[in-house]
């Protein structure tokens, strides 16, 4: 008997122990960054539990090069120890100077209420970028005289073995496509995005896999477009493959004088007002040597971009078409959004197919242009079934006016894509349809005290579109609604400030704020936080001011 209530009381012990498990390990508020410079990131979890009153009094966190000795729970290159401490967020990293390119895997435990450990949580990583100048061997190339032009650039090389890791790096002076081995890298429109200012540019870090490498020849095009650079300046790329294989050995692409070059499909491309393609081109065979453009970036400082760039988030087919003259056909989106129009359609090669998009529609049902009248054109190579979108320019609309077709239109000869800088927010959060329409409706207004170049932040109608540049980087911004709490995650970039208007669910008025677990506003009377300053509340929203950092919001 004595025997059995030892046993039991083991049990009861270890089911309790085992009530608490970590979850949503995140390392400068992202699940897997890859691509940090901070040589002291931040690392954060949160505690799930099933029974009352738990809490964290204490944690060890273990960061290891390399996952073996991470799983024999050996932190060679951070072992904290035992840290009596409730704090489960913003803990920075105190281990071994951190290498570029490295990546570095983590995990956690923590002490409950009852001085109990848990068990370690799942692990985890972060990979650090190019921390120093030297770690670039590439060149900024081009073509010699092309200002305000696209081109195309293309590079093939040849891989003797299979590699274990390969990684890019990229970026460019306007915007860049990048396809290898005919797959879109990544899922990123409009890359580099917005820059720093005019010494500062964001490159980007992809991740290849063994799949996408092919043993023997490998393909590399990239194309080029004005996007946000204003004036007509030339075009350029920097890129930087590098790849590493079972016996240590390396082996680097990069762009230089090797790379081949010509003028691209694209005849012109503005961000805005629309994009011209001339399929008929896009055999041309009027390659020659990429000139090498390093001069004029003298002084260029390369960061890593932190913040999610734009992506295609959604499909949406037309709720309807007319056609209010003949061969003028009107594709109504059903909601009006950013983003643009991908066509589908064959005919001869004479054809010119026409896409203007409107947010409303004149009395005679045709597109409404206004302002810079965004228009697409897209002039048929003559065969098979052709299939474009846009490169390098993106609209505000509802509805599409086609004119040129070669044969009547149907749902599948256009489909708008929706872009936004960040997906789950989108997904989670903006096209629902039921109180949380109605929240968004009233949307997060982020407004910077400054305005050069354009981010588009999720419209509700895309007439009234926030879109903003900062001189120093990209605002970004996550919501979400679970229950009665919204939240909002924001990270404003350094040097900069931005004026946050928090919706309020209709008919409720504010109760609590929090900011990073503390209480900001607690029935309307602001808490002094630091960086945040209280502005005022209305009947619908909170309006307070925001310096740089990121920032973690509660409204209940």
């Amino acid at each position: 008997m004595k025997k059995t209530l030892i046993l039991l009381f083991i049990s009861l012990n270890i089911f309790q122990t085992n009530a608490q498990t970590l979850e949503k390990l995140r390392c400068e508020y992202q699940e897997t960054p890859m691509g940090l410079e901070v040589l002291n990131p931040r690392l954060s979890w949160q505690m799930k539990a099933t029974n009352r009153g738990a809490k964290q009094t204490a944690y060890q966190i273990l960061v290891a090069d390399n996952e073996a000795d991470l799983k024999k729970d050996n932190g060679n290159v951070w072992n904290s120890g035992m840290v009596k401490s409730e704090q489960s967020i913003k803990i920075d990293y105190a281990g071994k100077p951190l290498e570029s390119r490295k990546r570095y895997f983590w995990k956690v435990k923590i002490w409950n209420e009852k001085n109990k450990p848990t068990l370690y949580s799942e692990p985890t990583w972060w990979e650090m970028a190019l921390l120093k100048k030297e770690d670039w061997s590439a060149h900024w190339i081009g073509k010699n005289g092309t200002d305000g032009k696209s081109i195309e650039l293309q590079k093939e090389f040849n891989l003797g073995k299979r590699a274990t890791r390969a990684r890019i790096y990229v970026t460019g002076v306007g915007a860049y496509h990048l396809i290898f081995n005919g797959k879109k890298v990544g899922q990123d429109i409009l890359t580099p995005g917005l820059t720093k200012d005019s010494k500062t540019i964001p490159y980007q870090i992809y991740e290849i896999s063994n799949e996408d490498l092919s043993i023997g020849i490998n393909f590399i095009t990239a194309t080029l477009g004005n996007a946000w650079q204003k004036g007509n300046l030339p075009n350029k790329l920097l890129f930087q493959m590098e790849m590493e294989f079972y016996d240590g050995s390396r082996q680097t692409v990069i762009s230089d004088g090797s790379w081949k070059t010509r003028l691209s499909p694209i005849v012109s491309n503005s961000i805005y007002a629309g994009e011209i393609y001339n399929a008929q081109l896009e055999y041309g065979k009027d390659w020659e040597n990429a000139a090498i453009m390093d001069e004029a970036q003298n002084g260029i400082e390369l960061k890593p971009q932190i913040s999610p760039q734009a992506k295609v988030i959604k499909e949406i087919k037309a709720v309807k078409i007319t056609e209010p003259r003949k061969g003028r056909y009107v594709f109504d989106f059903g909601e009006n959004i950013v983003g643009y129009a991908y066509l589908q359609t064959e005919g001869k090669a004479t054809k010119e197919v026409e896409l203007k998009y409107a947010e409303t529609l004149t009395d005679k049902g045709l597109a409404e242009l206004k302002g810079i009248k965004p228009t697409d054109k897209y002039l048929l190579k003559g065969y098979g079934i052709e299939k474009w979108e846009p490169k390098f320019s993106f609209h505000g609309f509802r509805y599409v006016e086609v004119e040129g077709l070669p044969k009547k239109a149907d749902e599948n000869t256009l489909v708008a894509k929706v872009i936004y800088e960040n997906s789950p927010f989108v997904e989670n959060y903006a096209y629902s349809e039921d109180l949380l329409a109605k929240i968004y409706a009233k949307k997060v207004i982020v407004e910077p005290n400054f305005n050069e170049s354009k981010v588009v932040i999720a419209p509700p109608l895309a007439q009234e579109s926030k879109t903003f540049d900062t001189n120093y980087g990209q605002i970004i911004s996550q919501s979400n609604l679970q229950g009665n709490k919204f939240s909002l995650k924001l990270t404003i970039p350094a040097n900069s400030s931005a004026q946050i208007q928090l919706p309020l669910q209709a008919g409720k008025t504010i109760n609590n704020i929090k900011e990073g677990g503390k209480f900001f506003i607690v029935k309307k009377k602001p808490v002094k936080i630091e960086g945040i300053t209280y502005v005022k509340s209305e009947k619908d929203k909170a309006i307070f001011e925001v310096s740089s950092g990121t920032y973690d919001f509660i409204i209940e």
